[in-house]
């Protein structure tokens, strides 16, 4: 039946892709990447303490953008760092804006949100407008954790986007040259 043999060709296909060893080389690739923006962020964070846990949040947050930089494909890699270091700039600023200058309260916070992806469409990185929002927030919640100053809080929160965006960039230029990358 013809079901059956084409049921038969997608599972020699499947256990052909299973058999190649470059996708286990890309995910520990990217698992090194991870950890090493993991390492970079906390070590970034140790010398400028501003919190307790700011330490671990830190370096996780520069281990996320890593995921959020490194794409398949180098000029796909290269926007995406533009991209998210722009949002990031973007949503530091509007989290200054609110700490600084507009009295805290819900309705104050939604408008700034509101507001910054607005700003976000309108710079042309609409698709990067929840990074805008995540850093934003992520700055607010760290200001009501300690009492560093925001624009400290705000520093330190694009700083490790930049460790993040970095050592994305970077795994993503130099996998250029990694043969089983090139295939991918």
């Amino acid at each position: 039946m013809k079901l059956f043999s084409h049921t038969r060709q997608q599972l020699h296909n499947t256990e052909a892709q299973l058999r190649r060893w470059d996708p286990y080389l890309r995910s520990a690739v990217i698992t090194a990447l991870v950890l090493l923006a993991y390492f970079l962020g906390y070590g970034l964070d140790e010398l400028i303490p501003t919190h307790v846990t700011a330490a671990v949040i830190g370096a996780l947050w520069s281990a996320v953008t890593v995921l959020a930089v490194f794409k398949d494909q180098w000029p796909d890699t290269r926007s995406s760092f533009w991209s998210i270091l722009s949002s990031g700039a973007v949503g530091a600023v509007a989290a200054m804006i609110y700490l600084v200058y507009v009295p805290p309260h819900m309705v104050s916070l939604a408008l700034v949100m509101g507001l910054s992806l607005l700003l976000s469409q309108l710079l042309g990185f609409a698709d990067r407008g929840r990074q805008v929002v995540s850093t934003l927030l992520l700055i607010v919640i760290f200001s009501h954790l300690n009492s560093s100053a925001p624009w400290l809080n705000a520093s330190m929160r694009l700083a490790e986007v930049v460790v993040g965006a970095l050592v994305g960039l970077l795994g993503g230029y130099l996998l250029r040259f990694l043969p089983a990358m090139q295939s991918a």
